[in-house]
């Protein structure tokens, strides 16, 4: 019989019948951990619920209850036998697993905290050591854990032993530590309200769980844009999976009404469309931190690939939902990069922080505000880079883990204060404390390509574009680089790539422009850059005066270069200006302009090194001079340069060039 009567109770007979429970504790009993490890999925009929059913619900409380303990003592059994073998890496992964299951457990804690210090990773053992004091806090209101605290203390005080002597040097951003095992594209979450107002907290929520998911290890995320490439369609899974090369995928939908919100999941396999997991979760506002960290478990029991616990804690820096609502509104606006947009996104991260004042990824927020801003041209960056470093300041003070905002911090070191060596300690930070944070390996291959180092950016690089194939501007970055490593013929097909992607992306058509000017493809090349022209004004009216000028339309050129010299606003267009005048051979008038966007602290300054169309000014002892000035020359200066450094630290800008 499938079902028998044990002590007045119908069960199923197991002779009969197979279960995962079964399997479990048949593991158990015949001491096959790994096994055992294995079956377990999760809480026992997790959202599983019978209306009325009171006694129901008890019993299978008490199983659920009964199967985490039985689960727990068989991650302590594994890890604690990796610890007596010394197997590092199974020490780390079996407490890791414990710490995922019970993450307010001070003794599985205390075990990954010195599984962590013993494979060389002390970093990580006091970076697990706040988030459990953190969560302690934020759940309960508990006093730190005296022992995890005197361990703490220990490590920061001991001295080092590293697990590798040949590790990689403490400035060099670390590769992500588990290979992935598999691919999650999370799809833009439906606004299913009617309400156009709420289109800011779907997208946000999406964005929130791309961010947590990026946490899982062992698991890949798709990058944000190429997930939405897919909004506002109906797409199916089967095909979006083939497109971005994932394995799983996870769609929603999301209503807003009085004060509350229903949201419904669900994980779908790719290639079959099983449904792994779905829930629909009927909530007040104030639970949407808890909605998103309980789907972030449940995708992490499904796939079976490990939680971060600091995922949730590091994420939702605010209990605040009005703050919370202003800063998904404002990452809203960022994503869209108008002016008027990024000056929007300002005054809501603005309003953010001055509903809470602790709001640390607000800050955040408010930095990368301002520093595209600068970087986008779009109000004199001087101003903007001290406010962008006002915003960084406190966010790290309120969170010094915070890897936003030192990535932020990164950017604006190198791009407006020319600080190589902090920015690449401040992405080396960034990338340690969140492996999965995509914008910053993207930053990072950008730095790398601005200072020349051709071969490690282009690493950086195709894996940005691998995360985020749909991405126009990783597709873009990708062919900047070969155009800027001398393989225009390479940069072509890529960057056409990304102006199919993304048709008014400017900086495209510019480096398009540029590889067809290496290639002497001269029609091609003043098509690319009337079209840069077409869409970007007086930045533009210099781009195309360059190309002009060195397909031996000088006069034309001429003519566009002084329409934009007098403009009032002249001085912003400095490097496209000197950009201009290094295509008509006019180097002292090059020079001229390329000191004014030194002094203006101009957006493009620090791209010059990388840059091909600056070659003509290589020879001249000027050159050295300027990239003393801005970091970026990796010799020591000769004697003649050295003159040349102190001619143009005293440099007077020639009428001629005003």
């Amino acid at each position: 019989a499938h079902v028998v009567l044990t002590n007045g109770d119908l069960r199923l007979n197991p002779d009969c019948v197979a279960s995962d429970v079964g399997a479990f504790r048949d593991a158990v009993r015949q001491g096959s951990g790994e096994t055992a490890a294995g079956l377990y999925a999760g809480p026992f009929l997790h959202g599983f619920y019978l209306r009325g059913a009171g006694s129901f619900e008890q019993w299978a409380s008490e199983q659920r209850a009964a199967l985490a303990h039985e689960f727990a003592g068989v991650l302590r059994h594994l890890a604690e036998r990796a610890d007596r073998e010394g197997d590092r890496g199974a020490a780390v992964t079996w407490w890791q697993r414990l710490v995922d299951a019970d993450p307010l457990s001070a003794r599985a804690t205390l075990g990954l905290m010195r599984a962590f210090d013993a494979a060389g990773d002390r970093a990580a053992a006091l970076q697990h050591a706040r988030v459990f004091q953190r969560l302690g806090q934020e759940e309960f209101g508990a006093v730190p854990d005296v022992a995890v605290a005197e361990l703490s203390e220990r490590l920061r005080t001991a001295p080092t032993a590293r697990a590798d002597a040949h590790a990689e040097p403490a400035h060099a951003p670390p590769l992500a530590a588990d290979a992935p095992r598999s691919t999650l594209v999370v799809l833009p979450f439906v606004n299913t309200g009617g309400n156009a107002e709420d289109e800011h907290f779907s997208d946000g929520l999406t964005d929130e769980l791309i961010g947590t998911m990026c946490k899982l290890r062992g698991l890949a995320v798709v990058g944000r844009t190429s997930a939405f490439a897919f909004k506002g369609r109906r797409p199916d899974v089967a095909d979006v999976a083939a497109k971005l090369n994932a394995t799983s995928v996870l769609e929603g939908s999301v209503r807003r009404f009085d004060g509350r919100f229903k949201i419904g999941v669900q994980l779908v396999r790719a290639p079959d469309g099983v449904v792994l997991w779905s829930e629909i979760y009927d909530r007040d506002a104030r639970d949407i931190f808890a909605v998103q960290a309980d789907i972030a478990r449940a995708v992490s029991l499904a796939l079976h690939v490990r939680l971060d616990p600091a995922s949730a804690a590091q994420r939702a820096t605010t209990s605040d939902v009005v703050a919370h609502d202003a800063y998904l509104r404002a990452r809203y606006l960022l994503n869209r990069v108008s002016a008027d947009d990024l000056r929007q996104a300002v005054v809501c991260f603005e309003r953010a922080v001055q509903r809470d004042p602790g709001y640390a990824r607000a800050y955040a927020g408010l930095a990368d505000a301002h520093l595209l801003l600068a970087i986008l041209g779009h109000v004199p960056a001087l101003p903007e880079v001290a406010r962008v470093h006002a915003a960084v300041a406190r966010a790290l003070a309120l969170d010094g883990d915070l890897a936003e905002a030192h990535a932020s911090l990164a950017c604006v070191l190198f791009a407006f204060d020319w600080d190589w060596e902090a920015a690449e300690r401040e992405f080396a930070r960034a990338i340690a404390l969140d492996p999965g944070y995509g914008l910053a390996h993207h930053r990072y291959g950008l730095y790398l390509m601005y200072r020349t180092r051709f071969d490690e950016a282009q690493q950086v690089l195709e894996r940005a574009h691998a995360v985020d194939p749909m991405a126009a501007s990783a597709t873009m970055n990708l062919g900047r680089l070969h155009l800027n490593a001398g393989r225009a013929e390479r940069a072509v097909p890529l960057l056409r790539a990304a102006i199919e992607l993304s048709p008014q992306l400017v900086f495209a058509h510019e480096q398009l422009g540029h590889a067809y000017v290496q290639l002497h493809a001269r029609d091609e090349a003043l098509a690319a850059f009337q079209r840069v022209a077409a869409l970007s004004g007086p930045r533009g009216a210099t781009r195309l005066a360059y190309a002009l000028a060195v397909t031996d339309d000088r006069n034309a050129a001429r003519q566009l270069v002084r329409g934009v010299i007098d403009r009032p606003d002249a001085a912003a267009q400095a490097f496209g200006l000197a950009l201009a005048y290094t295509g008509l051979g006019e180097r002292d008038r090059a020079f001229a302009w390329l000191d004014r966007a030194h002094a203006e602290r101009d957006a493009f300054l620090h791209t010059i090194k990388a840059m091909p169309a600056f070659a003509p000014l290589h020879a001249d002892p000027r050159w050295p001079a300027l990239l003393l000035r801005i970091g970026l020359l990796e010799r020591p200066l000769e004697s003649t340069e050295k003159q040349a450094t102190i001619a143009a630290s005293h440099h007077i800008l020639p009428s001629a060039a005003m």
